[in-house]
């Protein structure tokens, strides 16, 4: 074989490879993954971006797996991997037909969003007090599903988020329950002002939402569970309703779970549970109560107690009683351990 055949073989190998195997990739692979339909039903996915840099965010569900890549929640990393293309025949049905391989590490940043997982009460609208006699609105975030709920003082509502960024977020229009409400409260406003939502940001375990403007239009406070008052996770027995001494053979009764957010127990006939929606060392909101529907020779005391649990909003431990208050700070229910 001669010099000029021997140039021309190598040539061709190498035109060989550069069709079977493409150019490498840089990603940014994002801190929180998000449930995706991979065609064989639904798994986590991780979240990517292409490009060099984060300014112009775009992620997107990626939903292949990259070989020698470790995820870690709460970082992005970006990443140079090596894609290559796989034979059709040794493909699944519901996989990739592109292999990907981590080459290197480039970058690694905290992800903003993380901190966005957890229960908040609102603490602001329009940057102007808030009445302390209402019940403030609460909100929640579900990554996994991008969604966000709560309750908005006395309807639960809940939406899906649209496009999620280290700063942008897009709320679609949600929906909520249509309970009509007697006590005082915020939630249309709320509602109207949440809509407008167009950027956060975390700092000190406030989250601050933005309109288009930059202005900030909502504040809220983290509810950190673990600095909550120990004492109220014990067996509760009830003594007063609306401030009357309670007269019957069977008493209400009540337990808090602060590990699983939940308050239970018996109001004097059925069993009782619902959602704590907020709690910090004073305020308390409830979501709908459940309870059995038994029919028992007294049902005087149950139907006052669930009617008063209905208007907590609030606590205090005075004396050894637990004293549940409503938004005017008037005592609804009073509790001894």
């Amino acid at each position: 074989m001669n010099f000029k055949s021997i140039v021309s073989f190598i040539a061709g190998l190498v035109i060989l490879q550069s069709c079977s195997t493409s150019k490498n990739d840089v990603l940014w692979v994002g801190g929180v993954k998000t449930e995706c339909d991979a065609g064989a039903g639904k798994t986590e996915c991780l979240k990517v971006f292409k490009g060099e840099d984060l300014k112009d965010e775009k992620w997107q569900d990626f939903y292949s797996h990259i070989e020698g890549f470790e995820y870690e929640e709460g970082y992005m990393k970006k990443i140079e991997v090596m894609k290559k293309d796989v034979d059709n025949k040794e493909v699944p049905a519901d996989a990739s037909s592109i292999k990907y391989t981590l080459v290197k590490e480039l970058d690694k940043k905290e992800d903003p969003r993380v901190h966005l997982k957890d229960n908040w009460v609102l603490a602001s609208m329009n940057g102007g007090p808030l009445n302390k006699m209402v019940v403030l609105p609460t909100l929640n975030f579900d990554l996994n599903e991008m969604r966000i709920s709560g309750n908005g003082g006395c309807n639960l509502y809940s939406a899906e988020i649209e496009g999620l960024t280290s700063k942008k977020i897009q709320i679609k229009q949600g929906l909520a329950t249509l309970k009509a409400c007697n006590n005082e409260n915020i939630e249309d406003e709320y509602n109207k002002i949440l809509s407008e939502t167009e950027a956060y940001k975390v700092k000190d375990e406030v989250l601050s939402f933005y309109d288009k403007s930059g202005k900030e239009i909502l504040s809220f406070i983290k509810v950190n569970t673990s600095k909550l008052n120990t004492e109220l996770v014990v067996e509760w027995k009830n003594i007063r309703i609306d401030e009357e001494e309670i007269n019957a053979e069977s008493t209400p009764e009540m337990v808090f779970d602060l590990k699983e957010m939940r308050v239970g127990g018996v109001d004097g006939c059925n069993s009782f549970n619902a959602t704590i929606e907020s709690i910090s060392n004073t305020d308390l909101l409830l979501g709908p109560i459940a309870s059995t529907k038994m029919m028992c020779h007294e049902m005087e005391v149950p139907k006052l107690f669930l009617d008063a649990m209905h208007h907590v909003v609030a606590y205090k431990i005075e004396n050894g009683e637990l004293i549940l208050l409503d938004n005017q700070g008037k005592e609804k229910l009073a509790f001894v351990k």
